[in-house]
């Protein structure tokens, strides 16, 4: 039997990104990843190690479901998008709306290049579906720092962080 999940569709996994990068515009690859992960599963959120004044969180992720199904592994769902997304995100940088340049260092930056209209409308209706739980992924989460003790990468541990220079 054959499933769709989003998570697993590239070009999801771009447009995605987009809706992310229209909020942050200058990200690490590896932050970008993990933002991404918890747009696809935002019920997620709940299982994070998170700082106080992020103790809302909790309750939003609680009051949503994942739209298809929960991961069994939240790890393990993680490590498998990865082949996906960095794809998603070389696509980006053949169309240049990332930065090649800055890719190549690690650094996900958006370029001036204008989006078409028909994008930048669905982009607007895919943040407006889900306001709350978006603002809060590219507005709050995306402030935690990536690196080090209480980093992103610690505090949900999807990725090694024992060895980061922060």
């Amino acid at each position: 039997m054959l499933v769709y999940h989003p998570a697993y569709d590239a070009y999801h996994c771009v447009f995605r990104s987009m809706l992310i990068t229209e909020y942050v515009k200058v990200v690490e690859v590896a932050k970008l990843r993990i933002l991404d992960f918890f747009l696809c599963f935002p019920a997620e959120i709940q299982r994070v190690r998170l700082p106080r004044e992020h103790k809302e969180a909790k309750k939003i992720a609680q009051g949503v479901s994942n739209q298809y199904h929960g991961p069994v592994s939240m790890h393990q769902a993680f490590r498998d998008m990865e082949h996906i997304q960095l794809a998603a995100f070389r696509t980006l940088v053949a169309s240049r709306l990332v930065a090649s340049d800055e890719y190549e260092t690690g650094l996900v930056r958006r370029t001036d290049v204008v989006v078409p209209e028909e994008l930048r409308i669905s982009l607007m209706k895919a943040s407006d579906t889900d306001r709350i739980v978006v603002e809060y992924i590219v507005k709050k989460l995306a402030s935690i720092p990536l690196l080090g003790n209480d980093g992103l990468k610690h505090r949900t541990g999807l990725m090694e962080h024992r060895y980061d220079v922060a």
